[in-house]
């Protein structure tokens, strides 16, 4: 799914390869290189007639309109599939601190269990569950 998706760079890597700049578009080629195969941080990225290399996704700029428009409808369905989420468990820490969030939702007929250990994520998620009324259960460790 990374393959080919247009993208603009948004940082200074010149001290890698001469014209990369910001503002220098190229196109994604799947994980290649040594950093990409090891890191999901990376994607190889080749810049037509300047380089092709790593690059860091948070460098990037997605710029494929195609690309962005089947990421935005595969969200909408996921988010539709969220008002069917339960068990939703808030886990924090001994102090307070968020930890991770869990919950089950359906797909069709299958149960889906998902944790998310990533406070910025779990903060979407938590808004969407307060704008569908879903109970959210916290849980402190001890």
């Amino acid at each position: 799914m990374e393959e080919k998706i247009k993208v603009k760079l948004l940082v200074d890597l010149t001290k890698y390869g001469e014209g990369l700049v910001p503002g220098t578009e190229g196109y994604t080629v799947g994980r290649k290189g040594v950093w990409s195969k090891a890191s999901d941080n990376f994607i190889t990225v080749c810049f037509p007639g300047v380089e092709t290399l790593d690059v860091l996704w948070k460098s990037l700029e997605i710029i494929d309109e195609e690309y962005l428009k089947k990421v935005e409808e595969k969200n909408k369905t996921f988010e539709e599939k969220l008002k069917t989420a339960k068990d939703i468990t808030l886990n924090l820490g001994s102090y307070g601190g968020f930890k991770y969030l869990h919950f089950t939702y359906k797909d069709g007929d299958i149960n889906n269990s998902y944790s998310v250990g990533s406070k910025k994520k779990a903060e979407w998620f938590l808004e969407l569950f307060n704008k569908y009324g879903l109970e959210v259960k916290e849980v402190k460790e001890k």
